[in-house]
Order: structure tokens, then C-alpha cells, then sequence
């Protein structure tokens, strides 16, 4: 119940967490921000809200997963952990948390 109560209006922190996973931001914040997100994210209550806040796209944009960041392996598998819980839902969910423009060929 927590889980969902830090995600849904009015108390949602995620506004507040997506600048901590950028680009630019020290390794041990961001550490600490794909954990909390990871967590999240495993609530299936989560997912919509999640998705919808741009989970996927600050992902990609804090470049954690190219090969320049492949020091930060801890983080680079907890920001796996946080997609794989986002796209790891039904059909209904699917064009919400990564949209078409996203996929890769």
C-alpha cells in the first residue's frame, strides 16, 4: 500500500525522482533513485502512472545502459529491473509504457 501511495496523487514523489536518475547526476544518487524506482515499479498499480511520467524515456536519456557507463554495472541492472517491471505487464499497459517510437529494430 505504501508502494502505491508514493507513486498516485497527491503525495507522488516521482517528479522529484526522475531529475535524480539524468545524465549528469553522481553515480550513488543515482544508485539510490533506480532502487526506489525498481521497487515501484513492481506494483501493478504503478505501471500506468509510471509509464506515463516518462520512466523509460529519462532512462534512456540518463544513458546509463551505453558502453561509457558500463562502470556503473549496479545501476545499470537496477535501471533493467525498473524497464523490465514497466513492460513485464498486460497488453492494456503495453502502448502506454513504451510507445511505438521507442521500440527498436
Amino acid at each position: 500500500m505504501h508502494c502505491k501511495a508514493l507513486v498516485q496523487p497527491p503525495i507522488s514523489i516521482i517528479p522529484d525522482l526522475i531529475p535524480l536518475i539524468g545524465r549528469d547526476v553522481d553515480i550513488k544518487i543515482k544508485h539510490g533513485a533506480m532502487g526506489l524506482l525498481k521497487n515501484l515499479a513492481q506494483a501493478p498499480a504503478n505501471k500506468v502512472i509510471l509509464g506515463e511520467a516518462g520512466i523509460i524515456e529519462a532512462l534512456s536519456i540518463s544513458k546509463i545502459w551505453e558502453k561509457g557507463s558500463d562502470l556503473a554495472e549496479v545501476v545499470q541492472i537496477s535501471a533493467i529491473g525498473v524497464a523490465k517491471h514497466l513492460c513485464n505487464s498486460n497488453r492494456e499497459f503495453d502502448s502506454i509504457l513504451l510507445p511505438r517510437r521507442h521500440i527498436l529494430n
